[in-house]
């Protein structure tokens, strides 16, 4: 096995025939996935980042192989770990009751829990209620508990139809407003 420092950020790691056998790698198998495998290039990845002076406490680290007659070709990359910025689907959850009292009863029981939520609001239409979450998801306890009071009726469209032909109960902050005069 021979440990090359390429630059700053790179190390390229040769592994003779004789190191694929003592590690018991076969490049056609060799991956991530594969447990051993991935044991065995890990514990490479270190020894040669460590070797070579580079540190790897926070960085990303990238392995690429290439076979090379009955051996292979290990590169290993180190690079600064940097800050991903995922877009949130945007989306909302609507839940509807069948009448006001199992309406007050899921939002007194909402407000009970602790779940005062910035993003909610209020509707009434054709003698339903709704309570419309601007969120993709909710979290599972709050779902069961509206869940026992009403049915889960639809997502960011329903709650649009909602939103434009329903009468507004409370526009914001629904759960809190309403519920600190239940309680």
């Amino acid at each position: 096995m021979t440990i090359n420092k390429l630059d700053e950020s790179r190390v390229l790691v040769v592994l003779a025939q004789t190191d694929m056998s003592d590690f018991a790698l076969d490049f056609q198998e060799m991956g991530l996935r594969d447990d051993h495998s991935r044991k065995i290039l890990l514990r490479l990845t270190r020894l040669a980042c460590r070797k070579s002076g580079i540190d790897l406490r926070g960085r990303r680290v990238h392995i690429e192989a290439l076979a090379v007659g009955q051996g292979c070709y290990l590169l290993v990359t180190v690079r600064k770990r940097e800050k991903r910025y995922t877009r949130r689907r945007g989306g909302s959850v609507c839940y509807e009751f069948s009448d006001s009292t199992a309406f007050l009863n899921a939002v007194e029981a909402a407000y009970r829990l602790g779940f005062h939520t910035a993003k909610n609001a209020a509707y009434e239409q054709n003698g339903a209620y709704y309570l419309l979450f601007d969120y993709p998801a909710l979290p599972k306890p709050l779902h069961r508990l509206l869940c026992e009071f009403g049915k889960r009726a639809g997502g960011a469209l329903f709650a649009a139809r909602v939103r434009e032909h329903g009468n507004a109960v409370c526009r914001r902050c629904a759960v809190e407003t309403v519920g600190q005069f239940l309680v």
